[in-house]
């Protein structure tokens, strides 16, 4: 019988796809393990910051812009779009977010709210 057997496969094709599953899994697990609860809360729209708010203090935050509004809410160290007059309400019913990173963006409205982190570094380079 030969090397590949009844499935088709090679013995050397399992472990290859039991080694890139493996280091997926891990690189996923690294991924949430690092993951830090962020320090506050930037809300763009369309490119300009219009707000900076703390994750530990509850606000309710109102975003005008040409082609509509958007309501974000901050409660408990968690931000979520509560109302927004976009047609489709895809940011509306996003997940609440707290870690660095996350983000939840309104695309009629050019928006993007992103959890920062509290030791956000004042320079990614420095060109010299």
């Amino acid at each position: 019988m030969s090397e590949e057997g009844r499935s088709g496969m090679k013995k050397a094709d399992k472990i290859l796809i039991l080694v890139l599953l493996f280091l997926a899994v891990g690189f996923a697990v690294f991924f949430f393990l690092r993951a830090d609860v962020g320090g506050y809360v930037r809300i763009t729209a369309d490119g300009e910051v219009k707000a900076e708010l703390p994750l530990s203090e509850d606000t309710l935050f109102r975003v005008e812009t040409d082609t509509g509004y958007n309501i974000i809410t901050v409660q408990d160290g968690y931000v979520s779009m509560q109302e927004a007059d976009c047609r489709d309400q895809i940011c509306v019913e996003h997940k609440k977010i707290h870690l660095t990173g996350e983000t939840i963006v309104c695309l009629p409205h050019k928006l993007v709210v992103e959890i920062v982190g509290e030791k956000e570094a004042e320079f990614d380079m420095v060109v010299g």
